[in-house]
Parts: structure tokens; C-alpha cells; sequence
């Protein structure tokens, strides 16, 4: 998968969402409906985000949930002692682990757990698996220390928002590989973005696919939200702030993985629309030095390929 910075973190600033033909998108989600082997969210999941979402729902509840998945407990337990968090001590338990990293946090691991073991392992000349993954954890590990560092509150799930953000595009290669391919020789022929690509072979996209699918696994609307705008975050209706910071992160997680486009990172975001959101909800983002923090989240990348050889291996 070669991407440019240009047409993988691509944004449109007009105030119109990019749309592709609405009938031959149907047709596409028509046949993923009918696609007996798409690709479905585990009960565990579902049942954990409700349970950490639901006030009235307690600790013990959960925990009775996830012990039922001795693999499931395993890898949150296996995360919670990794450098992804770094704690300062050993988490011994799932009511540790609950305790010290809090539902909602647990409830994301669970989520992005079972994504990550939801698709088939399987790559092609255009769709790198592998590759694919490490970006998508990567913007999910970057998005987590940009919030961080600008000190917002948006409860863990910026993790799993940026894990998920181009899902839209798995699904396409695992059900329109030829179609998928044809879109990546056509962005990079015409140089072109890849969205505007997919819109013309496919007359959808991977943000219309992935939002899709997002909302018939019954995800909170924030990710689905965040999915469907990634590239045009300042049309996101409600929940604009969550989908900036997976752009930025996306546009930060390609400069690292890819050496040489970082010289444009810097113009190419405070340019953008994005951090025109952020800009405007918190100042701390006008005291970041884009390059200096390239560096220093460089090793968050290792933390995120760490986190899916954790999470996809038992």
C-alpha cells in the first residue's frame, strides 16, 4: 500500500462532503449486507461497551463478562504490564486492570482486541496487511499521546477511533480486491487522492464503508462518526474535536513511517482544517512544534506494533 502523504491523510476544505455515485455505492453495500462471512464484533465486545457506557452497570459485571474469554483476559492483561502503558506496577488481576485504567479505557482495549482478530490475515500487491495495521495503530497511539499533551478529555476512546479510522479500507480489499487495486494505480497514475480514487471505481469510499460498518457493529456513534469524516473532519456533526485528532494523528503516523515526506508535515497540518478545530478548543496546540514532536513520538510506533503482536497472538 504506497500512499502519499497527500492522498492518504487528504483533506477537502469546502463545506460539501465528498460523495462518490450513491448508486453504485448502493450496490456495493448491498453486497456487503448479503456477504455471509463479513466479518462481525464478538458478544464480549458489545457487551463490555454497554456495561462501561451504562452508569448504573458496576466493575464486578465486567470482569464476569471477560473472564468468560480466557484469550481476552489474557491480552488485557498482557497490555496493561506492556510499555503501552507503562505502569509502575504489575497488573495482576482484571479488577487491577479495571481499577488502575478505568471502564471505559478497558472497554476500548476489548473493542480494538476484537477488530484485530476480526479480519483474515491476507495481503496482496496493492493491500499490505501488515502495513495497514501498523499505520492504523500507529494513528491510534499518536492520537492518545496528542491528547495527552494537549490535556483534552476525551475518555481513551481516541485509541480506538484511531485504530479504526481506515477499516472502511480492509473490508474493500477483502470483498472488492480487483476494484480496491484498481483505485491505488489510479491515484497514484493521476496523483489523485486515494479517496477521490475509490470514488470513481467504486462510486463509495473506504470512510462511507467503514462508517458502515462501524454502525452495524454497534459502535458509539463518536467512532462512527469519526470513521465517516477522517478526511473532512470540519463537516463531522457532532463530534469534530475526536475526528481532528485522528486526522492530525493519521498525517503524524504516515510522516513517521515514511522519512520522506516529513519535511512537508509542518505546512501540510497548520494548514489544515484540523488544526484549525483544535486550534479553537485548545490553545496548547499553537505551543507544538510539529517536527520536534515527530521526534519524540517516533518510538510510539514500536509501542503500537507492539500492541497488535499482543493483541492478535495468544
Amino acid at each position: 500500500m504506497t500512499d502519499s502523504l497527500h492522498s492518504l491523510v487528504s483533506v477537502d476544505h469546502s463545506d460539501t462532503l465528498l460523495v462518490g455515485d450513491p448508486a453504485r455505492a448502493k450496490v456495493v453495500l448491498q453486497r456487503l449486507k448479503e456477504a455471509g462471512d463479513l466479518p462481525t464484533l464478538p458478544t464480549i465486545a458489545l457487551e463490555v461497551s454497554r456495561l462501561a457506557n451504562d452508569p448504573m452497570s458496576g466493575m464486578s459485571e465486567i470482569v464476569r463478562i471477560i473472564r468468560n474469554d480466557p484469550s481476552m483476559t489474557g491480552k488485557i492483561l498482557r497490555v496493561s504490564n506492556s510499555a503501552f502503558y507503562g505502569m509502575p506496577r504489575r497488573v495482576e488481576s482484571l479488577n487491577m486492570a479495571l481499577v488502575v485504567l478505568g471502564m471505559r479505557e478497558v472497554s476500548n482495549l476489548v473493542t480494538s482486541i476484537s477488530v484485530l482478530k476480526a479480519f483474515p490475515n491476507s495481503s496482496s500487491e496493492s493491500f499490505q496487511r501488515e502495513e495497514f495495521w501498523e499505520h492504523s495503530a500507529g494513528t491510534g497511539e499518536i492520537a492518545r499521546v496528542l491528547v495527552s499533551k494537549l490535556q483534552m478529555r476525551l475518555h481513551g476512546i481516541e485509541f480506538t477511533a484511531g485504530l479504526l479510522h481506515n477499516i472502511g479500507k480492509i473490508v474493500l480489499h477483502q470483498y472488492f480486491p480487483n476494484e480496491l487495486g484498481e483505485a491505488f494505480k489510479l491515484s497514484a497514475d493521476e496523483s489523485i487522492p486515494f479517496l477521490v480514487a475509490e470514488q470513481r471505481v467504486l462510486g463509495t469510499d473506504h470512510a462511507e464503508v467503514g462508517a458502515w460498518l462501524a454502525e452495524k457493529w454497534s459502535l458509539p456513534n463518536s467512532i462512527v462518526e469519526s470513521i465517516r469524516y477522517h478526511h473532512q473532519p470540519h463537516l463531522a456533526p457532532e463530534q469534530s474535536v475526536l475526528t481532528a485528532v485522528v486526522h492530525l494523528a493519521a498525517s503524524l503516523a504516515r510522516a513517521i513511517l515514511d522519512r520522506s515526506i516529513r519535511t512537508q508535515v509542518n505546512e501540510h497540518l497548520t494548514r489544515d482544517p484540523a488544526w484549525e478545530i483544535l486550534a479553537k478548543e485548545n490553545e496548547n496546540i499553537l505551543k507544538l512544534n510539529i517536527h520536534e514532536f515527530v521526534e519524540e513520538i517516533e518510538e510510539n510506533i514500536d509501542r503500537a506494533r507492539e500492541f497488535i503482536r499482543m493483541a492478535t497472538t495468544d
